[in-house]
């Protein structure tokens, strides 16, 4: 049972809620541009590519904001900035307003992102991997529930979802404001520089950018499975419905396995040998493939890639929670999202040049041997001490080294 459960769950809420937001949308953005705003597929694709951008570039950003202003401003400001947005989507007919509109609603989730992890690795140390978990399970829960809720609109009035999205962030932003408990961020007397809006850990111990990278390499393998691989059963002549199916089932299984499993996980002695299996199984997920592209083929790798989640997914969060320096804990978070979100935007590209240029049996090896590279990386990392560089609770009060790298 997690002590601080009075503190977690608005948070873990809050986040289901913008998950939720984004399950009504994700899975049907482009059937809109295409069907109902009449765009080409490659423009609605174009479209849809210049407004993921948004999700990446607002990690870092949203980092910086959680460490200077605290977790329950930036999370309120989000909600109320993507809600907006999505209401403003659902006006235009325009590419250029839509890619604006919709880009601005993913960039309010990445700005979000690192506040809602700085918020549940803030608790008891002990309790941090189940926190995180917690968290996790919202994201998944919250995305396959809106995808479920969005799908009676999709045959008569795709439009609404937009509504519905807004209204949701209304919802959660009351929450937020109401439920989520305040925290005593750095304010630093002189103002934030570039640097400081863009910060990127330093490359001194292995705390931190070996787990980031392997993360961008799961990233790039986990993007297969809606990109790639849905491409060659269509050609195959597989009907690709089967996907949604399969990516609820993914959100599902998540949303009640990970906070169970958390439970087992952290009683392991040796984290990061988990984590580097759990990034051989994310290998074997797309790995399975080189057997053949098939119905079955495709339900082995969705239950292998959703077994890898759940061994994988809470541990580096925490990891990057105990690396983090006074004061820097949300951007820490969000510079290791950034490279997670950057291997899920380059995946799709590196699949599908490969598929083009080469052949499908390529691809499935290439990211067998991005796994490998990955758990690789993870198994030479340096876990942080076990006595964290920060006190645990919520005041987090910079050093006089650390107040000198910012101010100078």
């Amino acid at each position: 049972m997690i002590r601080s459960t009075n503190v977690l769950f608005p948070v873990v809420f809050s986040q289901w809620l913008v998950s939720l937001a984004d399950g009504l949308l994700l899975p049907f953005v482009n059937l809109y541009m295409v069907r109902d705003l009449g765009f080409h597929p490659a423009l609605a694709g174009t479209v849809l590519g210049l407004a993921g951008v948004g999700l990446i570039i607002g990690q870092l950003p949203g980092g910086a904001l959680a460490d200077r202003y605290g977790t329950r401003p930036v999370i309120v400001a989000g909600l109320l900035v993507g809600g907006t947005a999505d209401f403003a989507a659902s006006l235009t007919h325009n590419p250029i307003l839509f890619a604006l509109s919709y880009g601005t609603s993913l960039l309010s989730a990445g700005i979000m992102s690192p506040a809602f992890y700085q918020a549940v690795t803030r608790m008891q140390r002990a309790e941090n991997l189940r926190s995180v978990s917690f968290l996790i399970a919202a994201q998944n829960g919250g995305i396959a529930g809106g995808a479920l809720l969005a799908l009676p609109l999709v045959s008569a009035h795709l439009h609404d979802i937009f509504y519905a999205a807004a209204v949701v962030d209304a919802i959660g932003a009351c929450v937020a404001t109401v439920f989520i408990r305040g925290d005593s961020a750095h304010r630093s007397p002189a103002p934030f520089k570039l640097r400081d809006w863009l910060y990127l850990p330093p490359r001194g111990p292995r705390t931190f950018w070996p787990i980031a990278l392997a993360g961008f390499l799961t990233g790039v393998i986990y993007s297969q499975m809606w990109s790639t691989v849905p491409t060659v059963w269509a050609n195959s002549g597989g009907r690709v419905t089967a996907f949604a199916l399969l990516w609820v089932f993914n959100g599902g299984a998540i949303f009640f396995l990970e906070p169970r499993i958390s439970r087992s996980l952290e009683r392991r002695r040796n984290p990061l040998s988990w984590v580097a299996g759990a990034s051989l199984i994310y290998a074997a997920s797309v790995g399975v493939f080189a057997l053949g592209v098939g119905l079955g083929t495709i339900i082995l790798g969705f239950v292998v890639l959703t077994s890898a989640e759940l061994l994988y997914e809470p541990f580096p969060p925490t990891f990057y929670a105990d690396a983090a320096p006074r004061g820097l804990t949300a951007r820490y978070q969000g510079a290791g999202n950034l490279a997670n979100a950057a291997g899920i935007m380059i995946g799709p590209v590196v699949g599908d040049s490969l598929l083009q240029w080469t052949h499908a049996t390529t691809v499935w090896v290439a990211m067998v041997f991005l796994g490998g590279l990955a758990a690789f990386s993870v198994l030479h990392a340096q876990r942080p001490a076990t006595s964290r560089s920060r006190p645990m609770g919520f005041d987090v009060v910079p050093s006089a080294i650390e107040m000198r790298e910012f101010d100078d």
